[in-house]
């Protein structure tokens, strides 16, 4: 993570994660292997690659966003186009949403944060992850929009 910066760890992460997809590349562009097969190979492959870390992530919108983007990229190359007659299309986002059944990425990390949560409150009261979650800095304000803490991040638009 360069300067502690989250975007630029999920930039890493995704860049991973197309690593991933290209070693995996074969598999997902057969046409003998079902559809489902592949989006188990996505769920175990690939997403866990990328979420590596995850819980500890404070996501911006444009966080989210590119996580987003990578995975519809993904599920675009295991879908493939529809055939409306005799023309044929990509998949459009609804399409893609609604066969992973809305369980998009974002909302899978901020599942494992809360997860990861209760992990932490079930901790000793000295350990250091209980220490760096409780603890306060106090310290003057800088100007400017304060930064998003990892507790200050919504987790309820699961």
């Amino acid at each position: 993570m360069k300067e502690g910066r989250i975007s630029e760890c999920v930039k890493d992460r995704t860049q991973t994660g197309n690593r991933a997809y290209a070693a995996n590349h074969h598999m997902l562009k057969s046409k003998i292997i079902k559809r489902s097969v592949k989006m188990q190979v996505y769920k175990m492959l690939i997403r866990p690659v990328v979420m590596y870390g995850s819980e500890t992530w404070t996501l911006t919108k444009s966080d989210e966003n590119l996580l987003r983007i990578f995975e519809r990229k993904i599920l675009q190359r295991i879908y493939g186009p529809v055939q409306e007659g005799d023309i044929w299309r990509i998949r459009n986002n609804e399409e893609l949403n609604r066969s992973i059944n809305r369980e998009d990425i974002v909302k899978f990390i901020k599942a494992q944060r809360i997860r990861w949560l209760g992990h932490v409150e079930r901790m000793e009261v000295g350990v250091m992850p209980r220490k760096m979650m409780e603890g306060r800095l106090f310290i003057g304000r800088r100007r400017g929009r304060p930064h998003l803490r990892w507790m200050d991040d919504d987790v309820a638009g699961l």
